[in-house]
This record gives C-alpha cells, structure tokens and sequence, in this order.
C-alpha cells in the first residue's frame, strides 16, 4: 500500500468524469500513491472498469435521504464525510478532487500537506448559510442565531472541491462530529457539504494556492485571459457549460482512460516550482484588481487608454 491516496466522489452519473479526472491524474501528475473511487449507487458491473484498472474502491452508503439545503444540493456530496473515518488513516495523507475536474501538473505538494488545506473561495462563511427574512421559520431562524454567536460569519471560507489533509487530524469522533454539524445547521445550508465542512475546520485550514482549483469561467471572466492561454494545476469546472473551452483537452482525457496502467506510473507532464505557482496566482489577482478592486478607475483605463490597460497587465504576466 501507497503512503498517500487520490480520490473522487461519483454516482452513475458522474462515471465519466470520474475516469476523466483518474486519467488526467495518471498521465499528467506523477501521482505514485494509490487511486481510490468514492462510490454512490454505482451498479457493481460498471465498478469492474475501476477495479481492473488497479483503482480502489469504497462504496458510501447513503447518510441522508433528502436533498440538502436551501438550494436542494443532492444527497450525495455530504459522503466526502467518509474520507474522515479511521480507515483512511492507513494512509498518511488524503487528497480529494471533485469528480468535475481536470488536472494538468504535478500534485507533489498536495501529498506533504500537515493538517488540512484548501483553497479560499470567493465567498466568505456567510455566505455557506442563508437566513433571508422571506423564510418563515423559526427552526431557521434559530439555527442562524446559534450560528453567528459560535462564529465569525465574517471569515474567510474555503471551497470543498479540492482537499489536501494528513490523516492524522482523523480522530475516532471526526466523522460523527462532521454528521452532527450537518444535522444542526442543514436548514440553512446554501451548498452541500462544503458548509459543514467549513464549520469543522474554522480557522483550522491552511490556505492553498489558487492554482490547485481554478474556476476556469469565473478565472476567464475577471482576468480577460483567453481559454487557451489559462494556466493551472487544477481546473474545477463547476459549470458544465465552461466545460466547451477545454471540450478537446476533456475528450482526450476520457479517452486516455483506457491506456491508464497503474503498474507502469508516469512523470509529471509539468512540475511547478513554487516561484512560479506565487508569481502566475499575483498576475491573475493583479488582473482581477485592476477590473475589481480599482473599480471605476480600471474600466475607465481599459476603455479609454487601453494601450496603458493592456501594459500594466502585462508587466504582471509571469516570464
């Protein structure tokens, strides 16, 4: 056995992406740990494809029966919870990717990970949760009170699909406590598990750089970089239609689901070293200020000098 694992969470649904990710795992991370498949509801004869493949599997049962929170996120998500069970402690450190996702390079720091760590989202804990005065509720309302009174709603949260811990933060009572938390404030969740899993590890997480879980339309959107020339480690599409820009690369990496052999591991297709991983996370904040931050002053330039715009962008741009 690996001293490190890689997963994902699938049902019947989500089965191709799941082979698109492990493959883009296998041809392009150098990942030498172990491969592992979440299993929601996958009929057996479709796991076979996993298991001959040399990928772990661990089925999850359901733990709860109804959609979840406001935004009735399917029941599935919350089965993240298992990864904090003691039987992945037989493994030194976890690290987790949404089945929605492709990766691109190494994933060597994600594997020496002390504690836990993710990337920060671009909502705060706030908004994980919603109380809006249109529901009348009194179970949601004081669900809300209970939680603004154990924490800062203000703080900063950090985005579930892409999780890098040790296994030595699992204690025996860690997924129950995890059940307990989604139990006590499901009725005001906004998101599925990503929530619960922010109460659990406030002020606790380590933060990641952006580069472990980009949001290519979003990342696009604010920066003004064309599709092809987005770089990152990990793309998280958490909107399939954002998915047509890199239609091709996600293809070619179904299709090289075939040709994974775990018994013949391949090199990392790129390595970043940490000075590159801060400088292209500074110039792809410092597009984003520039059209955010600055506001007013940042539009007026990109439309009324945009020579000076397009400069000052390109003196952030890595060399």
């Amino acid at each position: 056995m690996a001293r490190n694992l890689i997963t994902t969470l699938a049902d019947n649904n989500f089965i191709e992406p799941a082979k698109q990710l492990f493959s883009s795992i296998f041809h392009k991370s150098g990942w030498n740990g172990d491969y592992m498949l979440l299993s929601y509801n996958i009929p057996e004869k479709k796991l076979d494809w996993f298991r001959n493949k040399g990928i772990l599997i661990k089925k999850c049962q359901p733990l709860y029966a109804k959609r979840i929170g406001l935004k009735n996120r399917p029941p599935i998500v919350i089965s993240k919870f298992y990864l904090f069970t003691e039987e992945f402690k037989k493994w030194d450190n976890i690290v987790y990717i949404d089945a929605d996702a492709t990766v691109r390079a190494a994933l060597n720091e994600l594997a020496d990970v002390k504690g836990f760590a993710a990337v920060q989202s671009s909502s705060n804990l706030r908004q994980q949760f919603d109380c809006s005065k249109m529901i009348k509720s009194l179970k949601v309302e004081q669900s809300y009170q209970k939680l603004k009174k154990r924490y800062n709603l203000n703080s900063k949260a950090f985005n579930s699909g892409v999780m890098a811990f040790s296994t030595k933060i699992i204690k025996k009572e860690t997924f129950f406590k995890l059940l307990a938390t989604f139990h006590e404030y499901n009725t005001i969740h906004t998101h599925g598990d990503q929530p619960t899993l922010n109460l659990h590890f406030y002020k606790k997480w380590r933060k990641l750089p952006n580069l472990y879980n980009i949001r290519p339309d979003r990342t696009i959107e604010h920066s003004r970089i064309k599709p092809q020339n987005l770089k990152g480690i990990i793309l998280h599409f958490r909107h399939w239609a954002t998915k047509d820009y890199f239609l091709n690369e996600w293809k070619q990496n179904l299709d090289d689901a075939e040709l994974i052999d775990l018994s013949k591991r391949k090199k990392a297709l790129k390595s970043w070293r940490r000075e590159e991983i801060i400088i292209y996370s500074m110039y792809l904040k410092g597009t984003q200020l520039i059209d955010r931050t600055v506001g007013l002053i940042g539009i007026w330039l990109r439309y009324i000098f945009p020579a000076a715009y397009f400069r000052l962008k390109s003196m952030l741009k890595p060399r």
